[in-house]
């Protein structure tokens, strides 16, 4: 089976990659509980980063790295394709020789970064606590902190009691 070049922005590589890594991260946020314990909220993921290194041989080798750093040196947003791996909209973000240029070999590394885009949506200032619900639930369901939920709605006495049916501010 021949596995298709990595591309982005309709340029092709001509060897593919020898080592790739995917860094994928989240925003991950420790809240303190009193009584000892703590809520884990999940703040989303981050955009994701693309790096690798490989060689570009043959007579052309230098004339292929030229190729590339057109490329970055072009900017913008693109389409990562990877083989194998679902197409990623990105950014190349780097493009570095390592070590020293051979005759017909050149070892390389790049980054791409993910671009994630932000959806339009209609900022929510409040909502109706449901059944059983208390500032805990409504903060990791909105994704409020805490603490501006306990500033916001400071009738509250503590963020751990139900407020079925209650008006609660979100900003």
């Amino acid at each position: 089976m021949k596995l298709v070049p990595m591309r982005f922005k309709g340029v092709e590589w001509h060897h593919n990659p020898r080592e790739i890594c995917f860094e994928c991260d989240k925003s991950v946020k420790e809240l303190k509980v009193p009584q000892g314990t703590s809520y884990i909220q999940d703040m989303g993921r981050k955009n994701m980063i693309i790096s690798g290194t490989g060689e570009l041989y043959g007579s052309d080798c230098l004339e292929q790295f030229d190729r590339l750093l057109s490329l970055f040196k072009q900017g913008g947003q693109g389409v990562l394709a990877i083989p194998k791996i679902t197409p990623i909209f990105a950014v190349f973000e780097s493009l570095k020789i390592k070590g020293e240029p051979k005759p017909d070999i050149l070892v390389y590394s790049f980054v791409f970064r993910e671009v994630m885009e932000k959806k339009q949506s209609v900022a929510q200032t409040e909502c109706i606590a449901e059944a059983g619900e208390c500032l805990w639930d409504i903060s990791y369901k909105y994704g409020v902190s805490i603490d501006t939920l306990v500033r916001l709605n400071g009738w509250v006495k503590r963020p751990d009691i139900p407020l079925d049916g209650r008006l609660i501010k979100l900003c």
